[in-house]
């Protein structure tokens, strides 16, 4: 982890599911309070989530603190003002299909989906929530590849395995052909998020943070699933709020009260102070 200075940070970046956001899926006024009161400052207030832009309407009131929004674990950068991908990371598909058949083999039972900057799409068997929404697509990955477009990430699903089960079975099939992390879900099903080989939350950020001139010792991240670990890691000073995974909580990075307790704001807030 790196080390940086305990003065203000030049900028925030935080996840959003069981981090920035409560229980109820909604933004706290006090978390709300901070992403303005950092904006009030020139400091960029970065969301760096795991969700596709499909499901970002929760951050209408954030557009001014920072409007450019890291999504689907660093595979693309949003825009809230202008309502546009600025930045995606697309991986090869054919690898995308080689992992996939390889973890069909070793993990009985998986079944897989893409997604796309814009879209979803998946197999016929898969349990997500996502194959009832408007506009997705369901057919096997092949013809899939054909259909939806550029993809940015290859979800596994589990009905059988919760996610850690389902990430460590497949972390010696993958290899470094794909990135993988994971978080807990919901829904009862394990998933397991591969993107394109050195795309993470903190791939994407390092390339906004030179665009503004921000070194990583000066940023201040928070988070609270596996998938938050790349970016924890390398910004200067991370943050895992109470409630976060267990692996999270034991790797030394600094613990603040937890999402229904307005740990990141409360945080962010004494900090600006």
């Amino acid at each position: 982890m790196t080390g940086s200075p305990t003065g203000r940070p030049r900028l925030i970046a935080t996840d959003l599911d069981g981090t920035f956001l409560g229980s109820d899926h909604k933004v706290s006024p006090t978390n709300l309070a901070a992403a303005r009161r950092a904006a009030e400052l020139g400091i960029p207030f970065v969301v760096a989530t795991g969700r596709p832009l499909r499901w970002l309407d929760v951050l209408d009131e954030l557009a001014e603190a920072h409007s450019q929004v890291v999504v689907s674990n660093g595979a693309a950068v949003f825009d809230l003002a202008t309502r546009t991908v600025v930045r995606s990371f697309p991986l090869d598909a054919a690898t995308a299909v080689e992992v996939a058949d390889a973890l069909r083999t070793a993990i009985p039972g998986i079944t897989f989906g893409f997604e796309t900057p814009t879209g979803f799409g998946c197999e016929p068997g898969c349990p997500s929530v996502e194959r009832a929404s408007a506009g997705s697509v369901m057919a096997d990955l092949d013809a899939l590849t054909a259909r939806i477009g550029p993809v940015i990430k290859l979800l596994g699903y589990h009905t059988r395995l919760d996610s850690d089960a389902l990430a460590e079975q497949a972390l010696r099939v993958v290899g470094d052909r794909l990135t993988q992390t994971h978080s807990v879900v919901a829904g009862a099903y394990g998933l397991l998020e591969l993107s394109a080989p050195g795309v993470t939350k903190a791939s994407t950020l390092a390339l906004m943070c030179a665009e503004l001139g921000v070194g990583a010792s000066d940023v201040i991240a928070f988070g609270d699933m596996p998938n938050d670990r790349a970016m924890l890691a390398w910004a200067g000073r991370g943050y895992v709020v109470a409630n976060g995974h267990h692996s999270l909580l034991s790797a030394g990075f600094t613990v603040v009260p937890g999402n229904d307790a307005d740990g990141v704001g409360r945080t962010v807030l004494d900090l600006l102070a």
